[in-house]
Order: structure tokens, then C-alpha cells, then sequence
């Protein structure tokens, strides 16, 4: 007899009745080296080490394996038993060296299947919890795909608090920059094909150790366009179902010397590109060719609306007058050659060379100014850079890639 229960009744660590903090959420950016990536699940997070952790639904323990070390045990249970594709939850960092349940065994809802490994930055530990989808008899390589945001399936989730709006630039609620550039507009003085940039974040409303991981990501963003002519309301980003968690980073997040996407231990600074969108809830390559396209709008002044709204149905919402002023198409070309940086080589391996007479400044991903001039040669140690030249109110930015 095969029983299949789609609702879990419980959360993974004690109590398991009640909402637990959480430490970063589905689909949310991180980038702790190497290359970031979308979070596949969300880390339910402990106040104390080698928490127990227990089984949010009955099932067959399909995968006991490490992915990375010590740290990186996980523990795959499956619905029930089939050599079929079937769904599973995922446990992660469990501790290899207490007891906990192995491949084969079946578990029952609520019951203890292993410890939380001691995590070796302080004050994190946490289990990794995810929505994952395999087949076969035993699990072996961690090749699962993440298919469903557990905040959507596990009960109860209690969280009161509303998304959160920041400044996107400067001074104002959100920044606007040509389509797939680092163009920055003046938001009375948007033309062509423009980029909408918010600030959000969330938080479930749990004080964790440090502040910082408590900002998470909303589960949903939308945007919208009023004026002489409008944009009804359309999703921007809706953060369920299948995530391919190395894909479409840059897509849903703007990440440059401007607004600089930022998800690790220290920081957690989440700029979305709300216009990256062709309307519907699937996040893919190609909706970065999407903008808002103030040519086709009249010009005049306009409110650029943005709701964001958590997985407990809490919703905030923000908006700013902005003014679109399209010029003549050849005008326009003009403007857009006049700020172009020539920079060579790029990627480099060291010596670039900066071809331009306007005063700019070379800055590092974390803001800091490693160089300024108008034009000239450079060494840069390995890493990423941009360049930045202010002019008739705008930023333009170009990024630099150095190599060893």
C-alpha cells in the first residue's frame, strides 16, 4: 500500500508546532566564493548546537551522503518506497557521528532522525531543509532536483512581519539603469529601455545571533506603471516550484559597483531587477531582454509601484515619481555612445588600459576605490572591478575582470 501525504504537520527542529527562525530562504542569493547561486531551501535555524532534527512526514530513507566533508551530511526521505521518480524531503547538515537514521530504514512522522552538525561559524548552526524530487533505489550522488519552497508546505508558518523596502540608489526608492548595463538614469530623466531596480528584504520576525541573518529574501514581487499610460500589474519574480539553483542568478538579482547584491555571513543586500520579466512565473534566461519600455509611453510623470509579499501572505508595497522624456532615436544613440569606456584588455591579467578623457574612479566589489584618473595605465591584482564615471547626473559603470 502506498500512502502519499503532500502537507507536512510539522517543522524539523523543536518545537516542531511552531514557526522557527529561519536564516536564508528559497531562491535567495548567496556567494560565499567560487560563484553565487540561488539557495536551494531554506535553513531553519538552531540556538543551540546538535539540535535534534525530526522527521516532518513519514517515509523511506532513500539517501545518507556527504557532498563536502564533515559539514555537508545529508539525510534524503523519500514519500515512500519506489524505484520511481518520487519526492522527498532533504535534512542537511546532519552530524555523521551521533545516531541517525540510514538508507533503507523508514521513518514515521515526527520522529528522530539524526543531530545537527556543529556549524564552524559561530552562532549558525541550522538545518538545511528542501523539497527535493530523484529516482531510483538508492540515492548516491546528491543529483536531486530542489522542486518546492517548504514555506509552502509546512505548518505552521506564523510570521507576521512584512517585506521590507531599502533605498536602491542614492536617496531614491529604486534605481533605474539602461536595459543589461550599468547606464544609471536620473529618475526624472528615464528614456529607451530601462531596468527597474528595488531593495527588498524579509524577515520572519525571529531575532537570530547576529541581525544580519535575519534578512531574507519575499517570496513574491510584482510591479506596476501609472500615468497617462499605465502597466497593469505584472509578477516580477515568484519564488516556488523547480529551481535550478545555479541558473538566472543575474536575471533576478542586479549585483555591480552600484547596486551590489551581496548574500553571505557578513552581509545580506538584496537588489532585484523587477522588470526582468515577461509575465509569467517562470524565472529563464531570456527575460533579461525584458525592460520597461519608456518609448512606447508618453512623456510626462509616471508612479512606479512594487509589492513584495512573503510566503505567509504578507504584503508591502512602494512606489516613486519618476518623469520619462524620450528623445529622438539618433539623439538618443549619441548619448549612449558619448558615455561608452574603452577598456582594454578585458578580462585582463593584470595591466588594463583605460581609454577615456572624463574622471573616473576604479572601484573594488566592496566599494573601495583602488584607483582614479582620466585615462591611463593600471596594474589590479585578480578579482573583479568596476569603473565608474559620473556625468550629467548619471553613473556609468563598467565591469573589469582580472585573471592570474
Amino acid at each position: 500500500m502506498i500512502l502519499l501525504l503532500i502537507i507536512a504537520t510539522g517543522w524539523p527542529l523543536a518545537p516542531i508546532d511552531s514557526t522557527q527562525p529561519l536564516g536564508n530562504n528559497w531562491g535567495e542569493y548567496q556567494f560565499y566564493g567560487g560563484f553565487p547561486y540561488l539557495h536551494p531551501g531554506i535553513d531553519v535555524m538552531a540556538d543551540t548546537i546538535h539540535r535534534p532534527v525530526y522527521a516532518v512526514q513519514s517515509g523511506v530513507v532513500k539517501g545518507w551522503l556527504t557532498i563536502s566533508g564533515d559539514y555537508h551530511w545529508r539525510l534524503a526521505i523519500a514519500d515512500y518506497e519506489t524505484n520511481d521518480s518520487v519526492e522527498a524531503w532533504l535534512y542537511a547538515h546532519i552530524d555523521p557521528y551521533q545516531d541517525h537514521k540510514d538508507v533503507g530504514e523508514t521513518v514515521t512522522e515526527g520522529e528522530l532522525i539524526g543531530y545537527l552538525v556543529e556549524w564552524p561559524i559561530t552562532g549558525f548552526d541550522h538545518l538545511h531543509f528542501a523539497r527535493i524530487k530523484d529516482a531510483g533505489a538508492i540515492w548516491q550522488y546528491g543529483d536531486w532536483a530542489f522542486v518546492e519552497n517548504p514555506l509552502l508546505i509546512i505548518q505552521p508558518y506564523d510570521d507576521t512581519t512584512k517585506p521590507v523596502f531599502e533605498d536602491a540608489y542614492s536617496n531614491d526608492r529604486f534605481a533605474f539603469c539602461q536595459n543589461n548595463t550599468s547606464t544609471y538614469l536620473q529618475p526624472s530623466n528615464l528614456y529607451g529601455s530601462v531596468d527597474i531596480i528595488a531593495k527588498i528584504h524579509d524577515d520572519v520576525g525571529l531575532p537570530l545571533y547576529n541581525p544580519v541573518w535575519e534578512r531574507l529574501i519575499p517570496y513574491s514581487i510584482s510591479h506596476e506603471i501609472r500615468g497617462v499610460d499605465t502597466l497593469p500589474s505584472t509578477q516580477s519574480f515568484i519564488f516556488c516550484g523547480v529551481l535550478d539553483y545555479t541558473e538566472n542568478v543575474d536575471v533576478i538579482y542586479k549585483d555591480d559597483a552600484v547596486c551590489n547584491t551581496r548574500g553571505d555571513y557578513s552581509h545580506r543586500d538584496y537588489y532585484f531587477i523587477v522588470s526582468n520579466t515577461d509575465g509569467d512565473s517562470l524565472i529563464e534566461s531570456t527575460d533579461a531582454a525584458c525592460a520597461w519600455e519608456t518609448g512606447s509611453f508618453t512623456n510626462g510623470d509616471y508612479w512606479v509601484i512594487v509589492e513584495a509579499c512573503d510566503a505567509a501572505g504578507n504584503i508591502q508595497r512602494d512606489s516613486m515619481l519618476v518623469t520619462v522624456a524620450n528623445v529622438g532615436v539618433e539623439e538618443q544613440n549619441d548619448i549612449v555612445a558619448a558615455r561608452s569606456l574603452a577598456v582594454l584588455p578585458n578580462p585582463s591579467v593584470g595591466f588594463i588600459a583605460v581609454d577615456t578623457e572624463r574622471i573616473f574612479k576604479i572601484v573594488d566589489v566592496s566599494g573601495r576605490v583602488v584607483a582614479s584618473g582620466s585615462g591611463g595605465s593600471y596594474m589590479l591584482a585578480p578579482g573583479i572591478y568596476f569603473i565608474l564615471v559620473e556625468e550629467n547626473d548619471m553613473t556609468h559603470s563598467e565591469k573589469i575582470i582580472v585573471v592570474r
